[in-house]
């Protein structure tokens, strides 16, 4: 994705939006500071004008807000500012094209997609196999924000390339979230919704964390890789997959695709159970660890 640092740039498309949508920058100020981001009359007077870019934290913390306010996608405005610390979201993928082996027996293709009013900030998950070499759980964490008022909850989709379909798992909530709206789209994915303990308010984070285990009359094949999936541009993706002491593969590579490209590498896991792979500003995509056994 390419991204913009120019003040002007940044100037423009605010113009541009504050024109479309007939607001002022009192208005302007005046909805921020309701939304709980006091920004003055004179650095949004900068930014309009071309003079400086938001720097500071709490600048950064409200662009999320001032695109919606403004009416303009996620991330139009975040992709402008320069540094680390900015947010370079964007549009939501559909989670059945970013996966690299075939849905089978496929619903309606809008079911494959999450919601666009949240933003997903970071994925983590944490893997743990058996000594029987199965995935016995998967831990997921997600830190998402709100892209309006309201919002009570975060579509998620697991999948998998087994006969046995993803049915044979079972999804359980560990903190900030409950189960809702469990159901199938294809015979190998699921689709679950994460109910907040509360609607969230506009640039509201929320962080929820859930377990996947295998049901107990499912019968899993030995696996042998584990995908994680970004729909939407994180700042942050990470996998921790963690082998039994007895049963340690021989070998393994970590590998990504994102916007076409396609890398794969080894990695040494002697001495240590585990592998892990953390990558900021990542997506749409995919991350992945593959063994052998």
């Amino acid at each position: 994705m390419s991204t913009m640092s120019e003040p002007g740039a940044f100037a423009s498309t605010m113009s541009a939006a504050m024109a479309r949508a007939g607001i002022t920058l009192t208005e302007l100020r005046d909805r921020l500071v309701s939304k709980g981001h006091p920004i003055s009359l004179t650095a949004l007077s900068y930014w309009r004008s071309g003079l400086r870019l938001p720097e500071r934290r709490a600048s950064l913390d409200a662009i999320p807000v001032l695109e919606v306010l403004l009416e303009l996608e996620p991330g139009a405005l975040a992709r402008l500012v320069a540094g680390p610390t900015a947010r370079r979201v964007g549009r939501v993928e559909r989670f059945d094209a970013l996966i690299d082996y075939p849905v089978r027996d496929p619903g309606d293709g809008e079911a494959f997609r999450g919601e666009n009013d949240v933003s997903r900030v970071s994925t983590q998950v944490t893997l743990q196999l058996g000594v029987d070499r199965v995935i016995r759980t998967a831990r997921m964490r997600r830190l998402v924000v709100a892209n309006r008022d309201g919002v009570e909850g975060l579509t998620v989709f697991m999948s998998t390339n087994e006969e046995t379909g993803s049915n044979a798992y079972r999804f359980r909530a560990i903190a900030g979230c409950t189960i809702h709206e469990d159901y199938q789209p294809a015979q190998n994915v699921r689709s679950v919704q994460l109910r907040f303990p509360r609607p969230l308010m506009l640039g509201e984070s929320a962080l929820t964390e859930v377990e996947v285990t295998i049901a107990e009359d499912a019968a899993i094949d030995i696996v042998s890789d584990y995908e994680v999936i970004a729909e939407q541009r994180l700042e942050e993706i990470l996998l921790w997959v963690n082998f039994d002491p007895d049963a340690l593969p021989r070998r393994c590579w970590v590998y990504f695709e994102e916007s076409g490209l396609k890398h794969e590498w080894p990695v040494d896991i002697e001495g240590a159970p585990s592998v892990h792979y953390r990558q900021r500003d990542f997506g749409p995509g995919g991350l992945g660890v593959r063994w052998e056994w």
